[in-house]
């Protein structure tokens, strides 16, 4: 009797409705499935149908619960048991269910995201109680408003509806930077939630590990925190390597054959060489893109022809960039490296999008460097032959000027305005920046730009040195 009441219930309610059909369609066969009720309950409110909406919040019960923070409506003429009813309090967010049916969302039209392929890079952390491969599969979205539990509930209702999570994801709040302008990347995050999948491919676990955010008793984040630093450390170099295969289409006009061609003898040295995990990382996605091609004309390669035709995310498997993501998430470090300088306070970053990648104290000459947008259009190890010289171990040029970005012999220079208009950097800072950008990097020269904070790699960032990057033929005489 019960089952006939709800089919008639049911029928009632659809019957001169159109829109949204593909959530009702969904509902009409899966009735039970209150993450279904909860999102058709959402469109119809977008609607201004708040009747119907009313309806299908009730039978979403605790999911709705758990999502708006307030215990579920009951309409007119519906009756609920008294054990439901006693059961709701104002803390209806740490009842969140903790089993969410995905096979919901896909219906409803999430695609599947490919794993970046395994990685190979050392001083990787342990995995506590998880598969090392764990980190590999991972994804981490930062949420881009607070961490109230109105900001981390929307993030995540759209990590859920619209990201398709991989075995596992992690939700984070990165720390901003003291004039709240940026993100702070080496500033640990506070992971707020993960969401791990179960062995049924059907259903994943919700974990809290933020009391502040979910204002509840929060799980240990241990398994959290070492895939995020194990992720993290391959991130930046799959941004390193993003921002050079950008940077060598940008200057040749076609995509790397081989990931050598990207640290080639100077001058087109885009990079000194690369890690093992950028070499796995580019033959693992050349090799998937070799296998999609179709047959290969007038001689030319299977994957040159498939890669002359890719975005640099694309040619390393990247997330979609952060403007593509939905309201409320941001993926970290997925627009290419920029250098940013703030003449005011002697400081020089290396940034993407709104991500501080790394912050140093710089010398600099006052009104003498020029303010603007350049380039770095030349690299070189050892300018003059030396590395304890005026321009000190490393020198890149400034859109073929007479400016550049180097070390010096004089660091006690460093934080005041004592060069003829070149930009002075520390001997470790220099070779750190050096290893990490591109050639072609863009250059933002200006005032006021830029928080205080000094954010060094601890470890300091070494990529291998696969190339030559000396030029003894030349005699650099930059505005030191």
């Amino acid at each position: 009797m019960a089952d006939k009441d709800q089919e008639e219930r049911l029928r009632l309610f659809f019957k001169h409705e159109e829109e949204p059909l593909h959530l009702k369609k969904y509902v009409r066969k899966h009735p039970t499935n209150k993450m279904a009720w909860y999102l058709l309950g959402r469109a119809y409110d977008a609607q201004g149908k708040h009747g119907k909406a009313l309806y299908c919040y009730t039978q979403a019960g605790e999911i709705y619960e758990a999502f708006e923070n307030q215990a579920a409506p009951i309409p007119p003429g519906i009756w609920l048991p008294p054990d439901r009813s006693q059961r709701r309090t104002r803390h209806g967010w740490l009842r969140l269910v903790r089993m969410v049916v995905i096979s919901t969302l896909a219906v409803i039209g999430i695609a599947y995201m490919p794993a970046a392929p395994p990685a190979s890079v050392q001083n990787v952390p342990a995995f506590p109680h998880a598969d090392p491969g764990e980190a590999a599969h991972a994804k981490v979205y930062y949420v881009s408003g607070g961490k109230d539990k109105e900001s981390v509930g929307a993030a995540l209702r759209e990590m859920l509806i619209h990201e398709r999570a991989n075995s596992y994801a992690i939700l984070a709040y990165g720390k901003p930077t003291d004039d709240r302008e940026w993100i702070s990347w080496l500033e640990p995050p506070d992971l707020l939630l993960s969401v791990e999948s179960k062995q049924d491919a059907g259903q994943q676990q919700i974990s809290y590990h933020d009391a502040e955010s979910c204002a509840c008793q929060p799980s240990d984040p241990a398994k959290a925190r070492a895939i995020f630093q194990s992720w993290a450390a391959e991130r930046e170099q799959e941004l390193i390597l993003r921002s050079a295969i950008e940077a060598y289409m940008r200057k040749t006009g076609t995509a790397p054959e081989v990931v050598e061609e990207l640290s080639q003898p100077y001058p087109n040295n885009i990079l000194p060489g690369v890690t093992s995990h950028m070499q796995q990382l580019f033959d693992a996605q050349q090799a998937q893109q070799a296998t999609h091609m179709a047959v290969p004309t007038s001689g030319q390669s299977a994957a040159s022809k498939q890669l002359h035709n890719v975005s640099p995310e694309q040619a390393v498997g990247a997330d979609a960039g952060g403007a593509a993501l939905p309201r409320g998430l941001i993926a970290p470090l997925t627009e290419p490296l920029r250098i940013v300088v703030d003449k005011a306070n002697h400081r020089l970053v290396l940034v993407s999008g709104g991500i501080i990648v790394r912050s140093y104290p710089v010398g600099l000459g006052a009104g003498r460097t020029p303010e603007g947008i350049f380039e770095i259009s030349e690299k070189v190890r050892n300018p003059n032959g030396k590395s304890d010289g005026e321009f000190g171990s490393r020198g890149m040029t400034l859109s073929d000027t007479m400016y550049a970005i180097h070390g010096t012999d004089k660091p006690a220079s460093v934080g005041k305005d004592e060069s003829l208009g070149c930009i002075r950097m520390l001997e470790d800072d220099v070779e750190e920046l050096f290893d990490m950008i591109p050639m072609g990097t863009q250059v933002t020269i200006g005032k006021g730009l830029l928080p205080t904070e000094i954010k060094r790699g601890d470890p300091a960032f070494r990529m291998p040195l696969h190339t030559t990057e000396t030029n003894p033929g030349k005699v650099y005489k930059w505005l030191e």
